[in-house]
């Protein structure tokens, strides 16, 4: 059933017959300084916008969307808030209206975001991520980036935070992480620190570095140079490393050639034709260069 067709109406009502939902997503309802503007603003021009609840049982309502602004009216003692009520709604849709009111204000914390999708996914017993997707009109990687981040070990949840990395960081880094490998004596721990230390130095200026290192991580053999000199210089950029690896592809291609061509010419090897060709060509365009 829409959500369109459970109508709603606007009405105070007493504080104490309105509940908090105990298997709301979102654990971070701001700093103590975001909770003290809205205190402020909610003593001096009361509560702007109305909260959303649904009726549970006669004269008992729960909170769709409105935690900060209920836990700032229980401090200011209000005895009535305005609301915006539902009726009682199936739990697909109390968790579909919650998440599109919640989806479209404060930035999700990707955590929540996880946990509310994985909520959902469960709720309508979605097959799989793409059923999701179609549902609440998000793209299936994002959906599977956003789930991947609850999976993580909590050490690296801590240390995002820590460094407090934006959410697209976040879903990127989970993106880059299953292609970090050791780099001579630099563990992948130890990778990951100087990769947040570098974020929040503005070293690495956008997420799409992110995307960039995997790709020469998947060279990580070929590129171990250039990686231990990015690890090991703080200034280093993921530009200048892309520009290093390149070189030294260039270099490791000549000098592959270089053994091949020798290789041969020690065992008596002819070249064909095609391979004479080829590397009267190569003359050439070595004479321009050198």
């Amino acid at each position: 059933m829409a959500i369109e067709n459970f109508p709603f109406t606007f009405k105070e009502l007493p504080l104490d017959k309105i509940e908090r939902d105990p298997n709301q997503p979102r654990r971070d309802f701001g700093t103590n300084g975001d909770q003290n503007r809205l205190l402020l603003s909610i003593q001096q021009y009361g509560i702007q916008q109305p909260l959303v609840i649904s009726e549970i049982q006669d004269n008992r309502y729960l909170i769709l969307d409105g935690h900060r602004r209920y836990l700032c009216a229980q401090k200011l003692a209000l005895t009535l808030v305005p609301c915006r009520i539902y009726p009682k709604l199936p739990v697909g849709q109390f968790e579909s209206l919650r998440y599109e009111i919640q989806n479209n204000r404060r930035p999700w914390r990707p955590l929540e975001k996880a946990e509310a999708l994985r909520s959902l996914k469960d709720i309508f017993r979605f097959e799989n991520n793409k059923k999701l997707a179609e549902h609440i009109h998000m793209s299936e990687s994002a959906i599977q980036a956003s789930m991947q981040l609850a999976k993580e070990k909590s050490i690296f949840l801590e240390l995002m935070a820590s460094y407090e990395l934006t959410d697209s960081y976040q879903i990127e880094f989970i993106r880059l992480k299953p292609k970090l490998r050791k780099i001579k004596d630099l563990e992948v721990d130890n990778l990951i620190k100087i990769l947040f230390a570098k974020v929040q130095a503005k070293v690495i200026r956008s997420s799409k570095d992110f995307g960039a290192l995997g790709k020469i991580f998947l060279r990580a053999s070929a590129n171990e140079p250039e990686l231990y000199q990015f690890f090991r210089s703080p200034e280093m950029t993921v530009s200048e490393l892309i520009q290093r690896a390149m070189q030294s592809g260039c270099s490791a291609l000549l000098e592959q050639v270089i053994r091949e061509i020798s290789g041969r010419r020690q065992k008596g090897i002819a070249f064909s034709s095609q391979e004479k060709v080829a590397l009267e060509q190569l003359a050439i365009l070595l004479k321009k260069v050198l």
